[in-house]
């Protein structure tokens, strides 16, 4: 008689998907989308105002500035910005800032603006868990408004 394999303790959910999201993710550019939650805080109401990140790729974050001339003023911050980014994500993800011309995108809503979901809209995505790590939380309340508006289309 054979012995059976031994089973490996069942794991958490939430450790399992920080697994997958490294995986999936190995240059850590969900973690890096965090820039986004505490932008304005982190540059000042000045530049929040005429600046706001516009995407992550490769270590480089994007940066959307209102005109020139502040693109020349945020050129000789960029080194204090990046620092201060990479200090309240914790960790070395911002290698260098590039900064693009282009017009402001509107913020979007605080959580008490957005507008409220309607009982239909929560039964296609089904009710999320909620998990102790608030960035996971949101990269999934993401994918699932993103899966809602991609089924509307």
């Amino acid at each position: 008689m054979k012995p059976r394999p031994r089973r490996r303790a069942p794991s958490q959910l939430a450790d399992t998907l920080q697994t997958l999201l490294r995986r999936i993710d190995p240059d850590h550019r969900l973690d890096a989308f965090r820039v986004w939650t505490f932008w304005s805080e982190a540059v000042g109401p000045a530049v929040a105002e005429r600046a706001q990140p516009a995407g992550f790729r490769g270590g480089v974050l994007s940066v959307r500035v209102s005109s020139h001339a502040w693109m020349q003023e945020l050129q000789f911050m960029k080194d204090e910005l990046r620092l201060e980014l990479n200090r309240r994500l914790g960790q070395e993800l911002i290698r260098d800032i590039y900064f693009v011309s282009g017009a402001r995108m509107p913020a979007p809503p605080t959580p008490s603006e957005a507008p409220r979901r309607r009982p239909a809209d929560m039964a296609r995505t089904g009710s999320l868990p909620q998990l102790r790590d608030p960035a996971l939380s949101e990269v999934f309340a993401r994918i699932a408004r993103a899966h809602d508006r991609r089924r509307d289309e």
